[in-house]
């Protein structure tokens, strides 16, 4: 009795020892996939003798009969890269590809006489298309006013036609009921782009309210309310530096933009190697209530060198300054 006992203790503890050695054989990995190919099945070849495989995934070989081996690399040059040995009818071998490449393999006892060979092929997986977006509404934003002078102003705004022909309009007035529209612009697409729309034959001195207008086949939308308050009829003028163009070893092209604020105002950059700045360009005169590029050429510089620059204007309400901007000579 006792050594029947101990004979079924040790036939127990050899089956589990063949599942824990089986377990420990195919382990899990995420979403990694196993491709079988069979060994010797009927004949001297693996089948199928070329798959296609992702970095991460497994090949994993069974024999159909004795005596092959799964050997990479080519007859007589074998590789290193794995190398089952030679196996009999049953067994199973496994590896795992994490590089991109093509791996050739071999049988070592029939790759030469008899072109028992494979390859496994591990590419990168295509990547899933992102579907375009459904076409909808018009999704709009209201962004601040800008060049807002004594009677006229620009209006800007951002719109995503959303995947649909899509016009806009801006609507302006004195109160949130508007009654003024500008003229009807017309975009497409799907992506977010700035539009913008100049509105003269303002009053001075007033606050107006506007707002962005887009339609489409899906819809309407209206961006939020902003204001804006124009300038008084007359004042100082108002003066912004641009970025500068045309910029050499030598030379650049300064530029800015200038409302005039309804008086005769003179108008030149200042520019050097510090914000002392040192040279001016030559004084120009302008005259009106609206925004207008200002520019000026200059040359004699260094080359490699950083200068600062800034427009300045005057006329008999005051004097202002742009900010401060910098130029690399090359």
């Amino acid at each position: 009795m006792i050594d029947a006992i101990k004979s079924s203790s040790r036939r127990l503890a050899v089956f589990v020892a063949v599942i824990v050695s089986g377990l420990a054989f195919c382990p899990t990995v995420g979403n990694a996939a196993t491709v079988t190919v069979t060994v010797g099945n009927n004949c001297f070849c693996f089948q199928p003798a070329s798959v296609t495989i992702h970095p991460g995934d497994t090949v994993r070989w069974t024999w159909s009969s004795t005596g092959h081996s799964s050997t990479s690399g080519s007859p007589g040059a074998p590789n290193g890269l794995w190398d089952s040995g030679i196996l009999s009818q049953g067994a199973a071998f496994t590896h795992t590809f994490n590089t991109v490449g093509s791996f050739p393999y071999y049988c070592t006892p029939h790759g030469a006489c008899c072109g028992m060979r494979g390859t496994v092929t591990v590419t990168n997986p295509t990547p899933t298309p992102t579907p375009s977006p459904m076409p909808g509404p018009p999704v709009v934003t209201t962004n601040p006013a800008t060049f807002v002078a004594s009677f006229s102003a620009k209006l800007n705004a951002s719109l995503n036609p959303h995947g649909l022909a899509t016009t806009f309009h801006f609507q302006y007035g004195t109160t949130t009921s508007y009654g003024l529209t500008t003229a009807p612009q017309t975009q497409s697409g799907n992506t977010v782009r700035t539009v913008s729309a100049g509105i003269s034959s303002l009053t001075a001195h007033t606050t107006y309210h506007f707002r962005i207008v887009a339609s489409n086949s899906a819809g309407t939308r209206m961006g939020a309310d902003r204001t804006f308050t124009t300038l008084t009829a007359t004042g100082p003028p108002v003066a912004i530096t641009n970025p500068a163009t045309n910029v050499t070893a030598s030379s650049a092209k300064l530029n800015g933009s200038l409302d005039p604020h309804g008086l005769t105002t003179t108008v030149h950059f200042q520019y050097g190697t510090t914000i002392s700045y040192g040279h001016n360009t030559t004084t120009q005169t302008q005259t009106g209530n609206t925004y207008r590029n200002i520019a000026a050429n200059i040359s004699g510089l260094a080359a490699h060198t950083t200068y600062h620059f800034r427009i300045v204007a005057t006329n008999s309400a005051g004097t202002k300054m742009g900010g401060d901007r910098t130029l690399a000579t090359p």
